[in-house]
């Protein structure tokens, strides 16, 4: 990640206003309270209104644009200083007396650098996460492994997928699902060309398929590592084909004759792409899985789909963002039912953008039909 994607990873209008309401809060809270923590050590009352007018239209001006790793550090010590505060409160009203590790701002780094540690080793682990489908309209039992949100190459070490193909391959999946984002606007070329040569290695039964997410056709420029969209959309199905992986945008497969799978074109940012109608995709008895990079539409797709399986959220990533995901009301992880149809939702492979993860575990999914 360079330089300037600690500080952006693309403005969002529609974020400046909320942000600029924390930033201005924050920065209120850090004025206020690193004058006590530079009296402690001795800084000139000059000094002091200097350094902290600096601290505090710095925390504003980041807060601007909350999409970046160093405003999430920001708000994260914000935190961690206001609990440490709370705590210090709570000591000097049982024990009559100042916690001094409180008061020199040690214990708020210390449990800043056990929230980010965390946060990196949530990053650095991939782990199974199974779930068990139960139906009498198949024939025979299947399982099925799905991954997404891979991000390839851009904040997780690209080691990590290449060690896990075999354990993934020890599963004997029927067929494997890629749910969409497996590259993004920081993967290189080379990096995408690499992702797909390993995610070909995976074998099953019945092949693997591939449904879009809102970045593998890399759509916003301004994103891009280097400022400029390193391959074309023809060169990324060129290369996915040739990897013997199948396609498939608003269009389904019958696996088996026995599974009805269905891919559907993502709905870009915003929900701002047309695509077909679920029931123009959707005509046959047979168990129908759709698959769905956003989790979006279930009202309409649980009229005629018995599984839906979706990926995007990455189960929020940061906190808070899953728990105002849960509390929304929104699929956010996990296991959803709308009727009869099941849905899961993969917190992903990887997270997006900011290095560091500490909500759900990234993951790929096993599926058994039974």
């Amino acid at each position: 990640m360079s330089l300037i994607h600690l500080f952006t990873l693309g403005f969002r209008e529609n974020y400046l206003i909320p942000g600029l309401i924390i930033g201005i809060i924050m920065a209120s809270c850090a004025f206020i309270r690193l004058s006590y923590l530079f009296s402690y050590y001795g800084i000139s009352k000059r000094n002091s209104l200097i350094l902290r007018s600096i601290s505090s239209i710095f925390i504003i001006v980041c807060s601007a644009n909350v999409q970046s790793t160093v405003t999430l550090l920001i708000a994260y010590l914000f935190g961690c200083s206001l609990l440490v505060d709370i705590i210090g409160i709570i000591y000097k009203l049982i024990s009559k007396k100042g916690l001094k590790i409180h008061k020199n701002g040690i214990l708020a780094i210390i449990l800043f650098i056990i929230v980010v540690a965390y946060s990196a080793y949530g990053l650095s682990t991939v782990s199974e996460t199974d779930y068990n489908i139960t139906t009498d309209k198949t024939n025979e039992s299947y399982t099925i492994l799905y991954i997404s949100d891979i991000h390839y190459d851009t904040i997780q070490d690209p080691n990590i997928l290449v060690n896990k193909i075999s354990e993934m391959n020890a599963v004997h999946p029927d067929f494997i699902v890629l749910g969409g984002d497996v590259t993004d606007e920081g993967t290189s070329r080379e990096s995408m060309i690499k992702v797909f040569e390993e995610l070909g290695t995976l074998n099953s039964t019945y092949g693997t398929y591939f449904i879009y997410g809102n970045h593998d056709r890399q759509p916003k420029v301004g994103d891009y590592r280097d400022g400029t969209k390193p391959y074309s959309n023809d060169e990324l199905v060129s290369v996915i084909k040739e990897n013997n992986i199948t396609i498939l945008e608003d269009d389904s497969v019958v696996i088996n004759n026995d599974i009805v799978l269905v891919g559907r074109k993502d709905a870009g940012h915003g929900n701002d792409i047309k695509r077909a109608s679920i029931f123009d995709l959707v005509n046959d008895n047979k168990f129908v899985l759709v698959l769905d990079h956003q989790p979006l539409d279930e009202g309409n797709v649980s009229k005629v789909a018995d599984l839906m399986i979706s990926g995007h959220t990455h189960g929020g990533q940061i906190f808070p963002y899953g728990l105002v995901t849960d509390l929304s009301g929104k699929p956010n992880y996990g296991l959803y039912s709308f009727g009869t149809m099941k849905e899961i939702v993969s917190s992903g492979f990887c997270g997006w953008g900011i290095p560091l993860r500490n909500e759900c575990n990234c993951e790929y999914v096993v599926v058994r039909v039974n």
